[in-house]
Parts: C-alpha cells; sequence; structure tokens
C-alpha cells in the first residue's frame, strides 16, 4: 500500500497517537523513510505536538506559573484563544500582549500554537476534497429511492394487469 504526501500529512496525528492499523502504519513508516519533505513535516509535527502537550501538564502541575498574578492568569487564560484568532477589543488586546511580550516561556509557547496552527492549516488545504462528496452521495441517493420508486410503480403496475386479465379470465369461464 503506497500513500501520497497529502494523505501521509492528514494521518501523522493518528501515527503520534498510535491510532493507526498495522498496514496503514506500515505504509506511512515507508513513505516517511522515502520521502524527505514529509520526514521533516513529521518532525517539525511532532516535535510541536510534544512541546505542546508538555507545556499542557506543565501548566496544570506547574507551581511557578502561578507567579503570575492571579487576574494576569485569568485574563491570559480566558483570551489566549481569542487573542490568537484576532477576536479581542483593542484594549484586550494590548493587555494580552504585554503578557506576552514581558514573558518568554507565554512567548515561545504562543509562537508554537502560530507554527502549529499554520502547519495544520496548510495540511488542511492541502486535503480539501476536488469534488463535494456529500451532493455526490445525496445525488447517489436521492437516484436510488427514485429507481426504486419507479421499480415499485411498476410492480404494481404488472400486478394490477395480471389481476385484471385473471379477473376476465374467471368472469368469461365463469358465465
Amino acid at each position: 500500500m503506497n500513500i501520497t504526501c497529502e494523505q501521509f500529512e492528514t494521518l501523522m496525528h493518528f501515527y503520534i497517537d498510535n491510532d493507526l492499523k498495522e498496514e496503514l502504519k506500515k505504509a506511512f513508516e515507508y513513505h516517511m523513510q522515502t520521502c524527505k519533505s514529509c520526514r521533516q513535516k513529521y518532525n517539525t509535527f511532532k516535535k510541536i505536538i510534544l512541546d505542546l502537550r508538555e507545556t499542557f501538564n506543565q501548566l496544570s502541575t506547574y507551581k511557578s506559573f502561578s507567579a503570575l498574578k492571579i487576574a494576569e492568569q485569568n485574563a491570559l487564560n480566558s483570551h489566549i484563544s481569542a487573542y490568537i484568532d484576532n477576536e479581542l477589543d483593542l484594549d484586550e488586546n494590548i493587555k494580552v500582549k504585554k503578557m506576552i511580550i514581558t514573558k518568554p516561556d507565554i512567548r515561545e509557547k504562543i509562537e508554537k500554537i502560530y507554527t502549529l496552527r499554520h502547519l495544520l492549516k496548510d495540511s488542511f488545504d492541502k486535503t480539501q476534497p476536488k469534488q463535494d462528496y456529500s451532493k455526490k452521495i445525496v445525488r447517489h441517493l436521492y437516484f436510488d429511492q427514485k429507481y426504486k420508486y419507479n421499480k415499485d410503480i411498476l410492480y404494481s403496475l404488472i400486478s394490477f394487469v395480471c389481476l385484471s386479465i385473471m379477473w376476465i379470465i374467471m368472469l368469461i369461464f365463469s358465465v
């Protein structure tokens, strides 16, 4: 089984989480060995994911993170996603930027999030289907139902004609 570079990018997170079946895992590993570009993407992606997981684990148990003022910590936690998606108003945006600028560890984490976001967006853009499969499936279901409906009508019509002929024959012979 051979996989393409687009399929490789789509399967990267499943491979990291060890969620691939054995045959697909072997194809993935073979592609990684033979394609330098995909190997580099995988190594970058894996490093980012593992760093994010480690950061998350550290943040949940890391005591020195509480050195931030409680208000700053709450503001950062509640606004970080909105900041990344550029959804904050001007004042909140400036507050979060100040926290990011003054705390190098937070800035590094934000940069990793941006890198991961960019990598995921690129992978998503590359795996966009060339045709709309949902429309294709709905069209297929519609025509199957229409065909079945026409088939049912035809069977009903044939049954009616057969019964009518039998009824006429019975009338003729009963007289």
